[in-house]
């Protein structure tokens, strides 16, 4: 057999598991006592939901599997690791190491299996996951001949492993299945070659893998295109795109329809190009509906270029501020004036948002009494434009603005905080307070308690030392981390003292705080503020 595991490994395994009795003498197994199938695809979903910690279960659920040998679990468990997300293998490939050590019985018996060559795919698999670099290679030298697909990510993965007699073996039967390989083995190496690019030894099965999308046939290129892997996908795409290999209605369909933003943006802009190399760019325009900002803006440019300008019209009034952009700048290069445009949009019974953005980003002073009416836009957004729009016109004053710190929306408070900072230190600081309180929505807290942040360094401080018991744990540690800032970044060189009743009232709060902050932080902000500690009541 030239592919089966050399005599000088044999002996050496031989001698880590002379026999099956030798398990005898080991410690217990921590493993489960029969696996079933809804434990196992509760634990990958949970491995692949919660960022890998609950790993070291499902390794110890496929060792189980394994040690069982139930051929219907067996097979269910296969399929279920052939579905799983590549990041999953990689999670899989360190805490199964960790498993092994748990399950010293059910290793010396596995490896008299894996010499025997009575091991089962996933045996194989969890094999070449072992802590000892001998056992991996023997598991490598099976899966080289095992007619499997749990044979491609188990090699691929084993391909970056740091032994070198294990990794060697590894690329040497990689390269083999790579020079002809089905769609579907080319996919699953694919998947984990690209999550381990970025190791050390991880680049080799990426760059193999990339020329076959550069130079193989057509239809394993067609397979990593529909791969559910996005870092198959991309790379490619990537791939394809850079050698020529994609036609015009390929690009387009990824443009509007993949899943992947980059690939999106980059067959956006080759199928912009293509068209326009043909004299076809009239074939773009179903990008125009794109939910990629930069696909539609590579639309509107285009199709303005080639002398359609009527796309940029309606691109004027879009959601994104990029597209909008762009069409301000067609409509330009095409004599006509957006503003005149903009006016028209925002003089309708009920504008959108986007309109009303567009005046605030190409108007004049002249057009505030248009913008105004808008701050009782029905849509939070359109709210929230409205107040952007007034800010770039110069017309976001306090008397305009302060009344929409209490607006129900989010989106729409931030923006009112973020315009009346200016006049942050002429607005009524009772009805602040009373805002940032406890009782009243989170949003609304945070716009007031941002404005009260800019007013001076002693409202600041006052304010934060208030927050600091508050029953909103947001607002709580927003207050205490604004505190370390201080003492941090801006104590030592704030100069000026409080005075008078500001400086009491600081008093008070220190000396009503040091439970909650600690008496060291009181102390140092003693110190910076000049104040001594207060008589306690």
């Amino acid at each position: 057999m030239p592919h089966s595991p050399g005599r000088r490994l044999l002996r050496r395994l031989r001698g880590r598991a002379d026999a099956a009795d030798a398990a005898a003498h080991l410690p217990e197994d921590r493993l489960p006592a029969r696996p079933t199938e809804e434990q196992l695809r509760d634990a990958a979903a949970a491995v692949e939901s919660e960022r890998g910690r609950k790993a070291d279960e499902l390794a110890a659920l496929l060792l189980a599997v394994d040690r069982d040998g139930d051929p219907e679990l067996l097979a269910g468990t296969e399929e279920l690791l052939l579905r799983a997300d590549a990041r999953l293998w990689l999670l899989l490939d360190v805490a199964t190491r960790g498993a092994w050590w748990r399950a010293r019985r059910w290793s010396a018996v596995a490896v008299q299996r894996l010499l025997r060559g009575e091991s089962s795919p996933l045996g194989l698999a969890v094999a070449a996951f072992h802590p000892d670099g001998h056992v991996r290679q023997a598991a490598v030298a099976h899966l080289a001949e095992l007619d499997d697909p749990l044979a491609m990510p188990a090699l691929a993965l084993r391909a970056s492993d740091w032994v070198p007699q294990v990794r060697d073996r590894a690329r040497s039967a990689l390269e083999q299945r790579l020079a002809e390989p089905s769609g579907a083995a080319l996919v699953a190496a694919a998947a984990v070659a690209f999550a381990l690019k970025a190791r050390r030894e991880g680049r080799w099965l990426a760059d193999r893998v990339e020329t076959v999308f550069r130079e193989g046939p057509v239809e394993l290129l067609t397979a990593a295109l529909a791969a559910r892997d996005w870092r198959t996908r991309r790379s490619a795409y990537l791939s394809a795109l850079a050698a020529g290999r994609l036609d015009l209605a390929r690009m387009l369909h990824a443009a509007e329809h993949d899943g992947d933003l980059p690939i999106r943006i980059r067959c956006a802009e080759a199928a912009v190009k293509t068209a326009t190399a043909a004299g076809a760019v009239d074939l773009v325009r179903p990008l125009l509906s794109s939910g990629t900002a930069l696909v539609r803006a590579e639309a509107v440019h285009v199709l303005a270029q080639g002398g359609d300008t009527a796309p940029a019209v309606t691109a004027l009034a879009d959601r994104n501020p990029l597209v909008r952009a762009v069409a301000q700048a067609a409509l330009r290069r095409a004599g006509s004036d957006p503003l005149e445009h903009y006016r028209r949009l925002v003089a309708t019974a009920r504008p959108e948002p986007g309109a009303v953005a567009g005046l605030g980003e190409t108007g004049t002073a002249d057009d505030v009494g248009l913008v105004l009416p808008w701050l009782d836009h029905p849509q939070p957004r359109g709210r929230a434009e409205t107040v952007r729009a007034l800010r770039r016109l110069g017309a976001a004053g306090p008397d305009t603005l302060s009344p929409m710190l209490t607006d129900p929306s989010g989106a729409v408070t931030r923006q009112v905080a973020i315009a009346l900072r200016p006049w942050a230190s002429r607005l009524d600081l009772p009805r602040l307070r009373e805002l940032v309180t406890a009782g009243n929505p989170w949003h609304i807290r945070t716009a007031a308690y941002r404005l009260l942040h800019e007013r001076d360094t002693w409202t600041r401080l006052l304010i934060d030392l208030e927050l600091v018991a508050d029953p909103s744990p947001s607002m709580r540690n927003r207050a205490r981390s604004d505190i370390a800032n201080w003492l941090r970044r801006e104590a030592a060189t704030t100069y000026s003292m409080p005075q008078g009743g500001t400086a009491d009232a600081l008093t008070e709060q220190l000396r009503d705080t040091e439970a909650a902050l600690g008496p060291k932080q009181v102390r140092l902000l003693r110190f910076h503020l000049g104040l001594k500690p207060s008589a306690t009541p």
